[in-house]
């Protein structure tokens, strides 16, 4: 758990360490969970360094 709140912090810049703890623990207890709406090149770099990580990540168009 302690990696992916690092691993959060260290990919998102702007993201506090509560906002990542919260993130994992939505991702912990429901399977997935949003971790930012940016631009779609910013998402494509963080879903690729999270992947790096060892973490699974997706991009999905903002409904």
């Amino acid at each position: 758990m302690e990696h992916v709140v690092q691993s959060l912090i260290t990919t998102v810049p702007g993201l506090t360490q509560p906002q990542a703890v919260s993130i994992m623990m939505e991702a912990h207890t429901n399977g997935l969970a949003l971790v930012i709406t940016c631009a779609l090149e910013h998402a494509e770099f963080y879903c690729e360094t999270l992947k790096g990580h060892g973490l699974t990540s997706t991009i999905e168009p903002d409904e």
